[in-house]
């Protein structure tokens, strides 16, 4: 869409492309049912409350557009998303794959959101571990029910 004469500043916005939960569940959806066929229900859930306990998976898209996503699983599901992503059993990983398969979740959800922005954008590697504190506010949060147990998603424009 061309900058309009009447209110350029407007236009311009309008062009600019926002994340919505509906798009993060296809992409949800997608990765979780086609790429490593685990039980995924992409009906988003009320995101469970996150502890010391949960995992954290980060990558921050920087240039044109400036965002950050973070995925939050428990140790459980990371396994379980280890063990289908490597296709291994749970006793034969290491937390170093365990913490790799996380990493590579938010990777692919990362790129996605990435390849919704018409701009010039860069993908940061992800970084995994304990939640960092605080949580950006007023962010994009939304869970879904992977293998029985909350996955959720957290998506933060900071343009």
């Amino acid at each position: 869409m061309q900058p309009s004469a009447i209110d350029p500043v407007a236009s311009e916005q309008e062009d600019e492309s926002t994340v919505t939960i509906e798009e993060i569940a296809q992409m949800v959806d997608d990765l979780f049912t086609a790429m490593l066929e685990l039980d995924v229900n992409a009906s988003p859930i009320e995101p469970p409350e996150v502890t010391d306990e949960t995992l954290s998976a980060t990558v921050q898209i920087s240039g044109d557009r400036n965002a950050i996503i973070q995925v939050f699983a428990s140790h459980d599901l990371a396994t379980k998303i280890a063990t289908a992503m490597f296709a291994i059993e749970a006793n034969e990983l290491s937390e170093e794959e365990i913490l790799d398969a996380l990493g590579e979740v938010v990777n692919v959800i990362g790129g996605n959101v990435k390849g919704i922005f018409d701009q010039e954008c860069a993908l940061s590697l992800p970084c995994v571990g304990p939640v960092p504190q605080p949580l950006p506010e007023d962010a994009l949060t939304t869970a879904f029910e992977l293998e029985g147990e909350p996955i959720t998603v957290l998506f933060k424009d900071r343009t």
